[in-house]
């Protein structure tokens, strides 16, 4: 009687030489696919670095060059006969670029200390009223620059939130900086802090800017990326400011939203939780009222 038993013995055989070979074969390749998409991934990295650097040399470089002119005009003013209202106006400018330029200093430091996860959160009970209050008096200056008005519009009433105050002090600055970017000469910025659902506390800025479609603010949340490439005023690209905002707020458990249209300006709000105590009061009672649905319905 015939037997198959070594047929399918050396069958067998052969069947899991393959099948061993295919699976080397192919964690093989997911390495290299692996690999590859790594280097793509460094590659582009490493791009939107260098376009974010050079970018940002630009922006350096344009109020350095500024205060050291008008500085320069200043030391020989006998020379260039320049009066009393002409040295105001030159240290007007100088104060101007000189906080244009430490501004950009704090964005880089900023992105560079998000990129290395060195950011700290220290969580308290904060004044956002307050923020809000200081970050417009420290905004009045490039506002005033740039021919913009900010308006605020709430009742300047105490609201405490509950996270970091100098992180969400950077967040407000980002906001206000970035909607004047974004603003034209005689536009109006609106800003206000309000108390908004289960005692969350808002901050919401608007612009009358040009607005951007949903692909271009996707793009300006990320930071190493611009809608418009340069910086430069006649660009209006929003730089950096929303995507380091959005980041600072939500590390310490906040929200961030914008809303947008083309022609229509844009709408930042950034939000924390109530101070721990006020949190706890509003679980206590959200528990309640979970305690007592349930009863009912046990009872039905």
């Amino acid at each position: 009687m015939r037997t198959f038993k070594p047929f399918i013995e050396a069958k067998g055989g052969r069947l899991a030489d393959y099948t061993a070979r295919m699976a080397e074969t192919l964690v093989r390749r997911r390495a290299e696919i692996a690999v590859r998409a790594a280097r793509v991934e460094a590659e582009l990295s490493i791009k939107a670095r260098s376009e974010f650097l050079a970018n940002m040399n630009h922006e350096l470089r344009t109020p350095l060059n500024a205060i050291i002119g008008f500085a320069t005009m200043l030391r020989d003013s006998e020379e260039y006969g320049i009066g009393p209202d002409q040295r105001q106006n030159y240290s007007e400018y100088i104060l101007q670029s000189a906080d244009l330029l430490l501004g950009h200093i704090n964005t880089i430091l900023e992105v560079a200390s998000l990129e290395s996860g060195g950011i700290e959160v220290n969580d308290g009970a904060l004044n956002a009223s307050e923020i809000l209050g200081e970050a417009i008096d420290r905004a009045k200056i490039r506002a005033d620059a740039a021919g913009v008005e900010i308006i605020r519009r709430d009742g300047l009433a105490d609201l405490s939130a509950w996270g970091d105050a100098a992180r969400f002090s950077q967040s407000t600055d980002h906001l206000l900086n970035t909607a004047i970017k974004l603003s034209d000469e005689g536009g109006k910025i609106y800003v206000k802090v309000t108390k908004v659902d289960q005692g969350w506390i808002e901050l919401a800025v608007r612009d009358e800017g040009d607005g951007f479609t949903k692909a271009e603010l996707t793009e300006a949340l990320d930071a190493f990326s611009h809608s418009n490439r340069g910086l430069d005023r006649s660009f209006s690209g929003p730089g950096v400011g929303y995507a380091v905002a959005k980041t600072f707020i939500e590390l310490q458990g906040g929200r961030f939203s914008i809303e947008s249209r083309k022609g229509q300006g844009t709408l930042a709000k950034i939000s924390l939780p109530p101070v721990k105590a006020e949190r706890s009061r509003v679980q206590e009672t959200e528990r309640r009222i979970e305690i007592k649905a349930e009863k009912k319905n046990d009872a039905a």
